[in-house]
């Protein structure tokens, strides 16, 4: 019963983080990237939560297929996909994949991360940029000093 109930958690905590990585505060995003993402996230700590909980003895040749039928299918699923979507689908399937094995807060932290860099990418181009810019500058003076 306690099994069901941590399963039960898992699956609620991967459909949050899921659909958290495509949700945008104060924009109108479309609901059906928030859903597929979700789906995906869910599919991933579906799959390795029962593989983890039916091999009991922790046999490591079952996660390995477990993890390699979510990445299979991960691809398939998302071959007719742009660049950007597919990566999010398969961090997606990773966040799954992690919550499914029991390290939920791992999973929170990867998504953070992702979600921050998905959401402010220009502003991190502009600074990497501006830094390269100025870096050059520094060294030309310091070479002539």
């Amino acid at each position: 019963m306690y099994e069901f109930i941590a399963f039960s958690f898992k699956i609620f905590f991967a459909a949050i983080v899921g659909g958290a990585l495509n949700y945008i505060p104060g924009k109108e995003s479309e609901q059906r990237q928030i859903i597929e993402t979700s789906l995906i996230c869910i599919f991933g700590a579906s799959i390795l939560g029962l593989v983890n909980q039916l091999s009991g003895d922790g046999s490591n040749f079952a996660i390995g297929f477990g993890i390699l039928a979510v990445i299979i299918g991960t691809t398939f699923i998302s071959k007719n996909l742009n660049f950007k979507n597919r990566i999010i689908w398969f961090f997606s399937s990773t966040s799954g994949m992690i919550i499914g094995l029991g390290f939920i807060f791992q999973a929170a932290i990867l998504i953070g991360l992702i979600y921050i860099i998905l959401r402010n990418s220009e502003t991190l181009l502009n600074y990497l940029d501006r830094e390269s810019d100025q870096s050059d500058d520094n060294v030309a003076e310091n070479i002539s000093n």
